[in-house]
C-alpha cells in the first residue's frame, strides 16, 4: 500500500483515500448547520446507502479504495477524534498528492480545522512523504486545487483559500512538482474550482464558464520572478482544450462533481447528472453513476470524498 503519485488529474485512478463516515453524522443539527455546511440534518441510514453505492462504483472500477477507519486501525485519538468530525468524509479538501508526495491542507471552516491533520497520520503510516502544509495565516482546501496537464497546478481564491494559502502551496509545488502555477480569483459565492471546473482528460473538461470570466488568473512560470495574466477561458483555449459547458441548475446541483476512473474511457458521478452524462458520453465516457439525494445534503459528491493516492 506504499505506492503513491499523482501528475494529472485525468488519469487512470488506482488508489484513492476515503472515509465512510459514522456516529459523526448525528452532529450535523439545525444548530450546527454553518459549522458543518450541510443544508439540513441527514437520515444517517440513506446518507450511508447512498455512500456505499459510491464504494461499490469505484471498486468495480477496479479501484483500490482505502478508508480512513482502516488505515488508522489502533490509533484511538485518531477514530476517537473522526467520530465527531462530519466533514471528514470530504478527504479531497484535507490534502493534495502531487508526483513527491503530500500537501496538507488548511481548512477554513472551524468545523473543519483539525480534520487534515488526520491525513497526515494516515499519509504516514502509508509511508507517503509529506512535503508540506498550509498553515494559518493561510487557508486552502483540496477542492480548490486541481492540475491542468501535466505541467500546471491550479489553485483558486475563493471562500475558502486565501492568497497566503495559494502562495504557501506555489512555494512547495513550483519547479519541484509542476512547471506552472495558476491563480485563480472567484467571485464570492465560490466554495471551490471544483464546483465550476473539472478535467476530464488531457484536453477535455466540463465548465461553468460564467463564474470564470470575472478576474484575470495570475500564471507563475518557474524560474521567472513575475507572474502573467490571463483569463481562465482563454488559457484554456490556447492549451486546446474542449469544453463542455454546464448550466448554473447542474452547477447547483453538483452534476459536474465527477471522478475520472480509467483514463478517457469512465467515470464516476451523480445518477441525477444524466445530460451531463450524455453530453461526456459523446466524448467518448461512460459516466457510472449513484443515488445522491441524500448525500449531497453535505454538499459534496464522488470528487470531495475521494483524496487520490495513486494515478496512472
Amino acid at each position: 500500500m506504499s505506492g503513491f503519485g499523482v501528475r494529472n488529474a485525468y488519469g487512470s485512478l488506482e488508489r484513492v483515500i476515503m472515509h465512510r463516515p459514522g456516529p459523526e453524522l448525528g452532529k450535523v443539527t439545525p444548530e450546527t448547520l454553518r459549522e458543518f455546511h450541510f443544508t439540513r440534518p441527514v437520515d444517517g441510514e440513506k446518507f450511508l446507502a447512498d455512500y456505499d453505492a459510491l464504494l461499490e462504483v469505484m471498486r468495480s472500477h477496479r479501484v483500490e479504495t482505502l478508508l480512513l477507519t482502516d488505515i488508522l486501525r489502533g490509533d484511538e485519538d485518531s477514530l476517537g477524534y473522526m467520530a465527531q468530525r462530519p466533514n471528514m468524509t470530504y478527504t479531497r479538501d484535507l490534502a493534495t498528492v502531487f508526483s513527491r508526495g503530500a500537501v496538507i491542507m488548511g481548512p477554513h471552516l472551524k468545523g473543519r480545522r483539525g480534520d487534515q491533520h488526520m491525513m497526515a497520520r494516515a499519509f504516514r503510516r502509508l509511508g507517503v512523504p509529506v512535503l508540506g502544509a498550509i498553515e494559518p495565516p493561510g487557508f486552502l482546501e483540496g477542492g480548490g486545487v486541481t492540475l491542468v496537464g501535466d505541467d500546471t497546478a491550479v489553485a483558486s481564491l475563493c471562500d475558502r483559500a486565501n492568497e497566503e494559502g495559494t502562495r504557501a502551496l506555489r512555494d512547495i509545488v513550483l519547479g519541484h512538482d509542476v512547471r506552472y502555477f495558476l491563480e485563480v480569483p472567484l467571485p464570492f459565492g465560490h466554495i471551490h474550482i471544483d464546483g465550476i471546473f473539472m478535467v476530464l482528460d488531457e484536453k477535455l473538461c466540463l465548465i461553468f464558464e460564467d463564474s470564470l470570466r470575472v478576474f484575470p488568473c495570475r500564471l507563475y512560470e518557474a524560474g521567472k520572478a513575475e507572474p502573467r495574466h490571463v483569463m481562465f477561458p482563454e488559457f484554456l483555449e490556447q492549451r486546446g482544450f474542449t469544453c463542455i459547458p454546464i448550466t448554473l441548475e447542474e452547477r447547483r446541483d453538483g452534476h459536474l462533481n465527477v471522478v475520472v476512473t480509467e483514463r478517457s474511457r469512465r467515470a464516476v458521478g451523480f445518477q441525477s447528472a444524466a445530460r451531463v452524462g450524455a453530453e461526456m458520453a459523446r466524448h467518448g465516457f461512460e459516466l457510472a453513476t449513484f443515488p445522491a439525494d441524500e448525500l449531497f445534503i453535505g454538499r459534496g459528491g464522488a470528487h470531495c470524498m475521494t483524496c487520490p493516492l495513486l494515478v496512472r
